[in-house]
C-alpha cells in the first residue's frame, strides 16, 4: 500500500475531522460546511475545554470582517445545527453566559496515513456526492412546482413555540469602568420594568437574575432555572452624552439566536431608548399583544430627563439593592436627589414609596408616619404618569396597612392591569382576597409569584405568611427552611419560632428565637431571653422577651405587635391585648392579619378579642372583584 500523506485528524463523539482535506465525517458519512463554519469548528476543537470569547472569535474567526455578536450567533447555531447538537444539553458546544463558548466533548488527535486505496474510495465519493446533488436539484424543482404551479395547495409555516416568559439577564458594562456598574445594573431594571408592561408576557424580576452576573452555566440551563422560555442579552456602553445598547433575544429551550439589535440615544433619552426596546422585543415575540402595548404608550414617550437625575435614580436602585437599614436610607436620599433634579421623575418616586414601605414594614421607623410618606410618594409617582404600576401598587399598601381596604384592593387592581408582574401588587392581591375569605387563591396568586422571582427574597416571603396563616404548618416550615437556605443573609429563624410554638414544640421554637436574636447581634434581648427561660423554661423566655422590649420602648421605636405577639405566647392575655390594641392605635402594619393568626387562637374565646376584630376586620361590604385569571399571565405550577 502507498502512503502518499500524513496529517493530523480529530476525532470527538462520532465525528471524524479532517483539518487538511477539509472534511467532516460522522460513521462514514461526510458533512458539508461552508468554509466559515468550517473555521469556527477547527477554532473551537484547537481550544476544546478552553473558554473562547465571543470577541476573540469575531477577531480570529472572521479576521478583518467586521460581523455584529447577531452573526456570530448565526455562524454558532449552523455548526451546532450540522452537529445535531443540543444547546440544552450540549455534547459538543457550551454556552457561557456574556462570555463565549466552550468546546466540551473529549477530542482525540491522530495521524491519518492518505493511501491510493483512499483517494479511491475519496473519487468514489465525490461522484455519489456529484449524483446527490443532482437529487436535491430534482427534489428543489419538484417542490416549486408543487408550491407555486396554480391550483396546487399552500402548505402552511408550521407556527414556532409560543413564548410565555421572559427574563432580562444583568446587562454587560462596555465602558470597562467599574463605576459605571450602577447605571448599567440600574438600566436592567428599567428594561424589566417595560417589559412588565406587555400583559402576555410573564417577566422575571431583576433580583431573581442578579445571580448570573459572570456565570458560565449555558443560557439553557439558566433559562430552565429561571423557568422562562426566552432570555435577554445585552451591553451598554455610555460614553459622554451618548449611550449605546445592544440587545439580543435567546431561546432558552434551544439556545436558538431569535433577534438583535444595536440602539443609541442621547444620555437624556435613555428611557425612551429602553420604551422602544420593550416594543421591538414584544413585537418579535407576539406582534398581536406588543402592537396595542405600543398604540397605549405612544403618548406618554418618556420625555427628555437630567442626566443628572438618571444618575442618582440608578445610584439610589443600586443602594437599595443592599437590603440593609443603611443601604435604604441612602437610596431615599438619591431618589430624593433625583426628584429634587426632575420632580415629575415618577419611577424615583415609585422607589421613594417602597424605600418607605420597607422601612415601616421592618420596624425601623414609627407604622404610621412611614405610611403616609408612602401615599404621598405613590401619588407622586402616579401624578407623573397615570400608568405608574409601582404608584398604583404603593398606593394600595398605604391604603391596606391603614385599613382602608377596598381602595387598596382597588389600587392592586389598577396596578395589575398596568403590569400584570409587578411583584408588589401581586402579592397586595394575595392578600386582599385572604381577607376576603379566599385564602387557596390567595396561596395560588403567591405560587405564581414566586415564580415571576424564584431567587427574590420579597417574592418568597409572602407565601411562607399565607401558608402559616392557612394552619398548613409542614409546608409553612418547609418553605421557611428552603427561603433560609438560599438567602443564608436572612433570616426566618423568628417565623419558624411561630410555626414550632402553635405546634406545641416550644424548646425548638424557643431555639429558634435564640438563632434570630443571634442574627440580629441583639445582646440584650438574648440575655433577657436566657434568663427568663432558665427561671420558667419557654413561656418565661418570651415573658422575659416581652418585658425587655416594653422597657427598650421607652428608649426607641420598637413596633407594639411584636410586644403583643410575645406574651400571647407566653400566656399574659391581659398585656397581650393591652400592646395588640396598641398597635392598632400606631398603625402596626401587621394588624391586618390578627384574625389570621394561628398563634392567637386561644385568645378567640375572650370577649376583648372580639373587640380587637371590630377595629381590624374589613367592613361587612367588602369584596375582591378581580379574579385571579385578571391578574397575571398563565403560569404552570
Amino acid at each position: 500500500m502507498e502512503i502518499l500523506d500524513r496529517h493530523p485528524v480529530f476525532r470527538f463523539g462520532d465525528f471524524e475531522f479532517d483539518l487538511e482535506r477539509q472534511l467532516l465525517n460522522r460513521d462514514g458519512c461526510d458533512t458539508h460546511l461552508e468554509p466559515i463554519t468550517f473555521k469556527l469548528l477547527a477554532y473551537l476543537i484547537d481550544n476544546h475545554d478552553h473558554l473562547v470569547t465571543r470577541q476573540e472569535l469575531m477577531d480570529t474567526v472572521w479576521g478583518d470582517t467586521v460581523i455584529s455578536e447577531t452573526a456570530l450567533s448565526k455562524g454558532v447555531e449552523r455548526l451546532r445545527k450540522a452537529l445535531g447538537d443540543d444547546p440544552a444539553a450540549p455534547r459538543y458546544i457550551e454556552t457561557v453566559h456574556s462570555q463565549g463558548y466552550r468546546f466540551v466533548a473529549d477530542v482525540e488527535k491522530t495521524i491519518n496515513p492518505v493511501t491510493a486505496r483512499s483517494l479511491t474510495r475519496l473519487s468514489h465519493s465525490i461522484t455519489v456526492w456529484r449524483i446527490g446533488i443532482l437529487a436535491v436539484i430534482t427534489l428543489v424543482l419538484v417542490f416549486l412546482v408543487n408550491r407555486y404551479w396554480p391550483g396546487t395547495a399552500e402548505q402552511e409555516v408550521p407556527p414556532t413555540e409560543q413564548i410565555q416568559s421572559l427574563a432580562v439577564l444583568p446587562l454587560s458594562n462596555l465602558t470597562g469602568d467599574p463605576e459605571q456598574d450602577y447605571f448599567v445594573n440600574g438600566l436592567q431594571d428599567v428594561l424589566v420594568t417595560e417589559l412588565s408592561r406587555i400583559g402576555a408576557l410573564r417577566i422575571t424580576s431583576r433580583q431573581s437574575t442578579l445571580r448570573y452576573r459572570n456565570s458560565e452555566l449555558p443560557l439553557p440551563a439558566i433559562a430552565k432555572q429561571l423557568g422562562v422560555d426566552v432570555l435577554v442579552e445585552g451591553s451598554v456602553l455610555s460614553l459622554g452624552d451618548r449611550v449605546e445598547v445592544n440587545i439580543q433575544l435567546i431561546d432558552g429551550r434551544t439556545d436558538e439566536h431569535l433577534w438583535a439589535q444595536h440602539f443609541e440615544r442621547d444620555t437624556r433619552y435613555v428611557f425612551t431608548l429602553f420604551t422602544d426596546v420593550a416594543k421591538t422585543i414584544g413585537l418579535v415575540i407576539n406582534p398581536t399583544q406588543a402592537g396595542q402595548f405600543a398604540e397605549e404608550t405612544a403618548s406618554k414617550q418618556p420625555g427628555p430627563v437630567d442626566p443628572l437625575a438618571i444618575g442618582a435614580y440608578l445610584k439610589g436602585l443600586s443602594s437599595l439593592d443592599r437590603l440593609t437599614p443603611g443601604g435604604i436610607q441612602t437610596a431615599l436620599d438619591q431618589l430624593h436627589q433625583a426628584t429634587e433634579i426632575e420632580p415629575g421623575f415618577s419611577l424615583a418616586w415609585g422607589y421613594i414609596a417602597l424605600s418607605h414601605a420597607m422601612l415601616g414594614a421592618r420596624g425601623l421607623v414609627p407604622a404610621r408616619e412611614s405610611f403616609e410618606k408612602v401615599r404621598a410618594a405613590s401619588l407622586k409617582a402616579i401624578e407623573a404618569d397615570d400608568q405608574s404600576a409601582m404608584g398604583y401598587s404603593g398606593l394600595g399598601w398605604a391604603d391596606l396597612w391603614t385599613l382602608n381596604y377596598q381602595s387598596g384592593c382597588d389600587s392592586f387592581k389598577k396596578a395589575l392591569r398596568l403590569n400584570p408582574s409587578e411583584p408588589y401588587a401581586v402579592h397586595g392581591h394575595a392578600d386582599c382576597l385572604m381577607l376576603a375569605g379566599r385564602m387557596e387563591e390567595g396561596i395560588s396568586e403567591l405560587r405564581k409569584l414566586r415564580m415571576l422571582g424564584p431567587f427574590s427574597m420579597f417574592n418568597n416571603i409572602p407565601l411562607c405568611f399565607h401558608l402559616y396563616h392557612a394552619r398548613r404548618y409542614d409546608e409553612a416550615i418547609a418553605s421557611m427552611q428552603e427561603l433560609q437556605e438560599r438567602f443564608p443573609g436572612f433570616s426566618m429563624h423568628m417565623q419558624i419560632s411561630w410555626v414550632y410554638w402553635t405546634q406545641g414544640r416550644y424548646e425548638e421554637a424557643i431555639d429558634e428565637e435564640r438563632k434570630e436574636l443571634k442574627w440580629r447581634k441583639d445582646a440584650g434581648a438574648l440575655a433577657a431571653l436566657e434568663a427568663g427561660y432558665s427561671a420558667a423554661g419557654p413561656t418565661g423566655a418570651l415573658k422575659s422577651l416581652a418585658d425587655f422590649l416594653v422597657a427598650r420602648a421607652d428608649e426607641t421605636y420598637i413596633d407594639p405587635f411584636r410586644i403583643g405577639e410575645a406574651y400571647a405566647r407566653a400566656g399574659s392575655v391581659d398585656k397581650a391585648f393591652y400592646w395588640l390594641n396598641v398597635a392598632v392605635d400606631q398603625g402596626s402594619f401587621e394588624v391586618i392579619w390578627i384574625g389570621f393568626r394561628p398563634d392567637f387562637d386561644h385568645l378567640r374565646g375572650d370577649s376583648r378579642y372580639a373587640q380587637l376584630m371590630q377595629r381590624v376586620n374589613p367592613p361587612s361590604n367588602f369584596a375582591v372583584n378581580l379574579s385571579p385569571s385578571e391578574t397575571s399571565p398563565q403560569i404552570e405550577e
